[in-house]
């Protein structure tokens, strides 16, 4: 039987084969391989994950936003994970929203979104199931209660903290209760080197009682006795609040890209 020569292939079946590529092997390397992987390489196969994040760590901000608003076009829509590091203009916020209405993974990393920028996106993106806010220090309380509120299928949530944002600051349960208050789907949940004390985490043991797992490494105001925990909520894996390596972590936290 002769082999399938893979520029026989249909279009979305490379689609798929290329979306195991690098983002820089997708951009640079296969369009220059021949014609019909330019073509495919363009369509929208390719791009329903986008994963920014090494590349847009330390890039100039308007790159990021050239990049993004260009892989997003290329989705046409279809995008369904999206990865992302140091967004800064409100405008770039908004072209995610309204050309990629079915996210289900929103990773927004270290990036310059506001109580108002939440405010102005979050009904967009009703169909969110995952959403990572970390490091976004210019965000309160009040955005994640919008969150909760416009999210219905949120499962998922990851609100880390760098300990130098939090250093000599005074326990803070307000972000612990607008979670406990909005989101009581959540299974998987993240608050390392968040303010809050032990009230804040017993509102959200007591109102979102499908959670899986709890992150709270560094909350040093959080002092539990797992053993009770353990006994009310048997199926609840707790990481913390001491910063120890739990190698079970990466096993664990879903939403890989």
């Amino acid at each position: 039987m002769e082999a399938t020569r893979f520029d026989d292939l249909p279009y979305d079946i490379l689609g798929i084969i290329f979306t195991k590529l690098s983002l820089e092997e997708r951009l640079i390397v296969v369009p220059c391989v021949c014609k019909s992987w330019a073509e495919v390489i363009i369509g929208s196969y390719c791009w329903q994950e986008i994963d920014l994040g090494n590349w847009s760590r330390c890039c100039d901000p308007d790159k990021i936003d050239r990049m993004l608003k260009m892989l997003i076009t290329r989705s046409s829509g279809s995008l369904k994970k999206l990865r992302v590091f140091e967004v800064q203009t409100e405008r770039t916020f908004t072209f995610v929203v309204e050309n990629a209405r079915s996210l289900k993974m929103l990773r927004l990393i270290r990036c310059n979104v506001t109580d108002n920028i939440v405010k102005q996106i979050s009904p967009k993106l009703c169909m969110i199931c995952f959403l990572d806010v970390s490091y976004c220090t210019k965000i309160s309380a009040y955005a994640l209660e919008i969150i909760g509120k416009n999210c219905k299928m949120l499962e998922g949530l990851k609100r880390s903290l760098h300990p130098i944002d939090t250093v000599g600051k005074p326990i803070q349960n307000d972000e612990a209760y607008a979670i406990a208050s909005t989101m009581p789907n959540l299974k998987h949940l993240g608050l390392t080197y968040n303010l809050m004390n032990t009230d804040g985490v017993l509102q959200i043991y007591s109102k979102c009682l499908k959670l899986e797992i709890l992150d709270i490494r560094g909350c040093w105001g959080v002092k539990l006795d797992k053993v009770k925990i353990k006994q009310s909520f048997p199926k609840l894996k707790i990481l913390g609040p001491a910063p120890e390596i739990c190698l079970i972590y990466l096993s664990i936290w879903p939403g890989k890209l």
